[in-house]
């Protein structure tokens, strides 16, 4: 079970970054960012969903053997 808590953690921890970058990703302050800076923001957000996706999974998978 500790193990499954410090996954828990971990995706909310990442879900709390994701949130902050999806909000400063809606300021004018990211509009004013280079393309290049913009898109590199974007694929960090999804490469973030990605990990998130892949934490529940774990999650998931050790209930499963529990």
């Amino acid at each position: 079970m500790d193990l499954i808590d410090k996954l828990i953690k971990e995706n909310a921890e990442v879900a709390g970054r994701m949130n902050r970058l999806d909000e400063f990703m809606h300021t004018d302050e990211y509009n004013r960012l280079s393309d290049k800076e913009q898109r590199l923001m974007i694929i960090q957000y999804n490469a973030m969903q990605v990990y998130a996706n892949v934490l529940l999974q774990r999650i998931d998978e050790i209930k499963e053997r529990l």
